[in-house]
């Protein structure tokens, strides 16, 4: 036998002894969702208009947007709902309080932007929020300083109707959009701020290995992530290659990998305005 030919029998071997080290720590994405709510349930995160701003009407978010609507079988409402810190939501006061800090969308409603005919949801204006005016008054924010979950739910129904669910039955069995937000309240000055919490995401690296190069991908969790995978050579520090994530997937080819050498390689998510950063497990291949 050649030594060509011992040669490509020995990569073939390698190529199915590339090691994937740390793959057992990898854990699916954490949500930004609060753990009274059903996980199973979400649908996906919210894209907000803004970062931070005043706990106000003005101050809140003007527009709330998803990659999605609401599925068939939940479309019949929309509410915005709070899910505070210590896992309750607010309840209705009285019939100009309702405890719902934006408008519902029920039949008669602008279908438009409201998710209810499955396309992605944009509310905008008190559709958004109405955070600390009426309907919604300052005092609802009292003692509710620390990360609170603001929901869009789509409530279950066929299509739109004129009624939906209470403030105080919370999502039920809805399906739900969620984004995390980060309350600073002051009860004596009934006035406060809020910022975007960035979701949690991971970063999983697996490796094709070919003779005298190696197929590195990533897969970035949530699918919603977007932005960029750098990979690096971990022994090295080097840079060995920049990947775009698309659909929760990045690649790259690493070419002029020399024979009978292992390498290491892993993988850095760069995060996005809604998506923290994550590095994945390392991947061990042999030449």
């Amino acid at each position: 036998m050649s030594h060509t030919t011992l040669s490509r029998v020995a990569a073939g071997l390698a190529a199915s002894l590339t090691i994937v080290l740390g793959a057992a720590l990898a854990a699916p994405a954490a949500q930004a969702v609060n753990p009274v709510l059903d996980a199973d349930n979400r649908l996906g995160g919210i894209t907000l208009d803004k970062t931070s701003g005043a706990i106000s009407g003005s101050g809140g978010p003007q527009s709330l947007t998803t990659e999605a609507g609401c599925p068939e079988g939940y479309r019949g409402s929309s509410r915005v709902l709070f899910v505070w810190p210590d896992g309750t939501w607010p309840a209705a006061n009285s019939s100009s309080d309702l405890g719902l800090p934006a408008l519902v969308k029920v039949a008669g409603s602008p279908i438009e932007g409201s998710g209810l005919d499955g396309e992605p949801i944009n509310r905008t204006g008190t559709s958004a929020s109405r955070w600390a005016v009426y309907g919604f008054p300052a005092d609802r924010f009292d003692g509710r300083s620390g990360v609170a979950t603001y929901v869009i739910t789509c409530d279950p129904g066929d299509a739109p109707t004129t009624t939906y669910p209470t403030a105080a039955s919370g999502v039920g069995a809805s399906k739900y959009f969620s984004v995390d937000l980060r309350l600073n309240w002051n009860d004596e000055t009934n006035t406060g701020t809020w910022e975007h919490v960035k979701e949690a995401t991971t970063t999983t690296l697996t490796a094709d290995e070919h003779w005298r190069s190696a197929t590195l991908t990533a897969e970035v969790g949530p699918d919603s992530a977007t932005g960029t995978v750098t990979f690096e050579n971990v022994r090295t520090g080097e840079t060995v290659g920049t990947g775009t994530v698309t659909d929760g997937v990045a690649s790259v080819t690493v070419k002029g990998l020399k024979p009978w050498k292992t390498y290491t390689f892993r993988a850095h998510y760069t995060g996005d305005a809604q998506h923290d950063g994550s590095t994945s497990n390392k991947v061990r291949v042999n030449c």
